[in-house]
């Protein structure tokens, strides 16, 4: 299994994330924990603003602007709409326990997202697996995880159901979460989800959340896989850069 700095063995190789990349983000985020979790003076609040915003624009005036279809072209996932695009077939999904680089821009799992909750994304057979340690960013009632929080990774791990299955890309139509438990700040939470059922376009996926004392949510949603004609569009632009997907 991957550690945390090390890049996920992806169903087709994609291209690393810059180290650089990751260790902005991550500081940015140490920052922000830092600022959430202290009461800090005036002087000091004062005079971390004017720091942060000087850096802030001098990014902004010397590095171009990024969109997630950006990001998607240069390290995210091209690679499998590539695959799609000139096989007809969507690649095969990594080995078992193999990590799974789900969207680099998540604020869920992503791990260029600087205030990313950190979730990480593995193939277990026939399902999808996430594991995550919430910290208080996204705290709810007091040392419990936020219920909005806990309804995204299930609709993040759900998803990655298609790639670990080989199926095509689906968006979620309707997402049902039941909150069991409280889940627990500061302690390794897993995620797991499964395909249940096919009706045409419709794809019935389940999930369950445990933690250190068990159970504390499960889920069930619908999601609609993309048409063939709209996929090969949507994804036919990406890889010309030509624009959003519709």
């Amino acid at each position: 299994m991957s550690d945390a700095t090390s890049d996920p063995g992806d169903e087709l190789d994609l291209p690393p994330i810059p180290p650089a990349e990751r260790e902005a983000a991550q500081a940015v985020r140490r920052l922000g924990m830092a600022l959430l979790g202290r009461t800090v003076s005036p002087e000091m609040a004062s005079r971390v603003a004017a720091q942060v915003a000087a850096l802030a624009a001098e990014v902004e005036a010397a590095s171009p602007e990024r969109t997630k279809v950006d990001a998607f072209l240069g390290y995210t996932g091209v690679a499998r709409a590539r695959h799609f695009l000139t096989t007809g077939h969507w690649p095969a999904p990594s080995a078992d326990y193999g990590e799974i680089r789900f969207d680099a821009m998540s604020y869920i799992g992503g791990p260029v997202h600087p205030f990313s909750a950190g979730a990480r994304y593995y193939r277990d057979g026939d399902e999808a697996v996430a594991r995550v340690t919430v910290d208080m960013g996204f705290e709810g009632p007091p040392g419990r995880v936020h219920g909005g929080t806990i309804a995204s990774i299930f609709d993040e791990v759900m998803g990655t159901v298609f790639r670990i299955r080989a199926l095509p890309s689906a968006f979620t139509g309707s997402l049902n979460v039941r909150f069991e438990a409280p889940a627990p700040l500061g302690a390794e939470l897993e995620f797991r989800a499964r395909l249940v059922n096919v009706e045409g376009r419709k794809h019935f996926v389940e999930a369950e959340a445990t933690g250190p004392d068990g159970r504390f949510a499960s889920a069930t949603a619908v999601f609609i896989q993309m048409a063939g004609d709209h996929m090969a569009a949507t994804y036919g632009r990406l890889l010309e850069g030509e624009g959003h997907p519709a």
